[in-house]
């Protein structure tokens, strides 16, 4: 008897004051579902999560964001963030792999069918130059931070940006099998042509006036290009 005979009062025991945050065990045990359904809810806080981390890495900088910025900015607790992103850089890997693909896309399909194999070839370098000289998608971002990046994100990050290297091999062969390019191996001198472009936008975002020099640098690194490349 004596067991039971007060649980009816520790039933009733409201929680504890304060903010909803303070009361953890709660909280804990009754997460907020914002969604119809668990998986709804996840993939809406996943997005959510990507949002903030984009806008404080372009307000406030990669380096001055941490995941307390993040969380806060969504609305949630760090240790839910933990529930969907390991760490800072897979926050910003999985940001790039979730966007960067459809701006290659429109960057590609932006170029007009009916340039030469040269001028195309040309048209994506400057493109791709003009992309990481602002930060509108992140482009001056991600190439900042890429040295610093660990091997593996580097990998995934590379596979982003798969189709514009794909394009810039294919141009090479196309290139090559008109005689307008050397003969070299098409795979070897378009992989060599992206590494190229992707260190001269790390160079770019190094200058202080990057915005005001891409258009001069887009031509030295065409020139520079077609240059090696030339017949």
């Amino acid at each position: 008897m004596h067991s039971t005979k007060w649980l009816h009062l520790v039933r009733r025991i409201p929680p504890p004051a304060g903010p909803p945050d303070s009361q953890q065990g709660y909280a804990c045990r009754m997460p907020r579902i914002r969604a119809a359904t668990i998986e709804e809810h996840k993939r809406q806080t996943r997005s959510e999560i990507l949002d903030a981390a984009a806008s404080l890495f372009r307000s406030q900088g990669y380096a001055d964001t941490n995941l307390g910025d993040i969380s806060a900015h969504v609305g949630i607790g760090r240790t839910t963030l933990y529930e969907y992103f390991s760490d800072k850089e897979d926050v910003l890997v999985n940001l790039v792999e979730s966007r960067i693909p459809a701006v290659v896309e429109g960057l590609l399909s932006g170029v007009p069918d009916d340039l030469s194999t040269r001028e195309r070839l040309a048209e994506l370098i400057v493109r791709g130059l003009e992309f990481v000289s602002s930060d509108e998608d992140l482009g001056s971002t991600l190439m900042r931070e890429l040295p610093r990046l660990s091997e593996p994100a580097q990998r995934r990050l590379r596979k982003a940006h798969e189709a514009l290297e794909d394009e810039v091999i294919r141009l090479c062969k196309l290139g090559i099998a008109r005689g307008e390019f050397r003969a070299f191996d098409a795979v070897d001198a378009g992989r060599l042509v992206f590494t190229v472009m992707m260190a001269a936008s790390q160079s770019l975002l190094r200058d202080k006036d990057a915005k005001q020099r891409m258009h001069e640098a887009a031509d030295t690194l065409v020139r520079f290009v077609f240059d090696g490349l030339a017949a």
